[in-house]
């Protein structure tokens, strides 16, 4: 059996040998019986004011005491979550941040594991030294000095560590084309629906970037060597909400063969993914929490759209032959859920073949989002969801 594991007010890491590992997934706390080692790009993060809860001699799950608070991981991508930590929150106590939070353990020599599945290559890849990308961004700011989106992924990449960003001077992968869209959905402050790799909460993106300034950006990244440039990140709306700016780069944007434009997008509407598609973007990344249509509304928030205009906007990218990642948000105890895994196999069942699915875990404060949704006591668990999907939506890849 694992251990349990938790954390003291300093931030101090324990194994309390006499409890085994609990986790949720549902909505009564049990044995942590599977987890991986802990990746090395980990994060180990104390949940304040919440007691660890533990399975005690009797196999009964215990609060381990007020002062033993629970511990979690946020995983880089690469990893999925199976199970959240257990915890008994104390009265009266704040929402957490906004993250994707994994349930840890001790394995027999006392290292943290944590509850967790690899869905794809790990982690950002190879990192930067800070002083190489401080010495690309400031070269390119001196030779582009009058470029305001450039100068906005500067920001990105030094204050925020953004790794599109930072792509962006290093002439590699994704390179970020944030244009300042506005937000189109209100999912509340317990849930970050658009986070990505980014550990803290990002202000919005500041500038109405004009259609010259992104096809540069856009241009010089592939010309340095960059596979894609993708529209909608974390630090603005839905860029279908500025599609005239989108389009109109698109136009200007020359890429090599192979290389991608992407627009990352809630799929709020489908005459203006089309005005996209026919400028000629190449994927449309759609991000959802959940393929059914009451939960979608619950999470999602949806301003000015409705859940309807999602299926559509799916369906008119599959008819236009677009290439298509859903982009599916990931939370043990709701995506694992029946209806849910239902209603995610009926969508992928009408995207053609070589559809992606790209799992990754939704940022939330998992305790108050799933008290707000109506309750459902069986999970089937994330990994034996994943293993549904492949059997049947086979035509769909899994991928991080």
């Amino acid at each position: 059996m694992l251990q349990a594991i938790h954390s003291d007010r300093s931030g101090r890491v324990f194994v309390s040998a006499d409890y085994g590992a609990t986790a949720l997934d549902g909505p009564v706390p049990a044995a942590l019986d599977r987890a991986i080692p802990l990746p090395a790009d980990a994060t180990l993060v104390p949940l304040a004011d919440r007691a660890a809860i533990g399975i005690d001699r009797r196999g009964e799950p215990r609060p381990l005491g007020p002062a033993r608070w629970a511990l979690a991981a946020i995983l880089r991508r690469g990893h999925l979550r199976t199970h959240i930590p257990a915890c008994d929150p104390a009265a009266g106590i704040p929402p957490l941040e906004p993250l994707p939070y994994a349930a840890v353990g001790g394995d027999e020599r006392g290292d943290v594991v944590v509850a967790a599945v690899r869905v794809g290559p790990a982690g950002r890849g190879e990192a930067p030294g800070s002083d190489d990308l401080a010495s690309r961004i400031t070269a390119r700011l001196r030779a582009e000095p009058s470029n305001r989106l450039l100068r906005q992924l500067a920001r990105c990449a030094r204050d925020h560590a953004c790794p599109t960003a930072e792509n962006v001077f290093l002439g590699r992968g994704e390179g970020a084309l944030p244009i300042g869209a506005p937000a189109n959905d209100h999912a509340g402050p317990s849930v970050a629906l658009r986070r990505r790799e980014e550990r803290a909460p990002l202000d919005p993106t500041a500038l109405a970037a004009s259609t010259a300034d992104v096809a540069a950006v856009a241009n010089a990244h592939f010309a340095a060597g960059g596979t894609s440039v993708s529209f909608g990140h974390a630090c603005e709306g839905d860029p279908l909400a500025s599609v005239r700016i989108v389009a109109d780069a698109v136009t200007l944007i020359r890429r090599p063969e192979g290389a991608e434009i992407i627009v990352r997008t809630n799929g709020s509407s489908t005459a203006a993914l089309a005005r996209a598609a026919d400028a000629g973007i190449d994927r449309v990344c759609i991000a959802l929490a959940s393929a059914h249509g009451p939960t979608y509304e619950r999470v999602h928030g949806p301003v000015g759209y409705r859940w309807t205009d999602v299926r559509s906007t799916f369906r008119d990218a599959a008819s236009r032959k677009l290439a298509i990642t859903v982009e599916l948000l990931s939370l043990p105890g709701l995506t694992d859920r029946e209806t849910e895994a239902r209603a995610l196999v009926a969508l992928l069942g009408e995207l053609p073949a070589g559809t992606v699915l790209a799992p990754i875990d939704l940022a939330a404060d998992p305790y108050v989002l799933l008290a707000s949704l109506p309750p459902e006591p069986v999970t089937a668990g994330i990994a034996a969801l994943l293993a549904r999907l492949r059997t049947d939506a086979a035509h769909v890849r899994i991928a991080a």
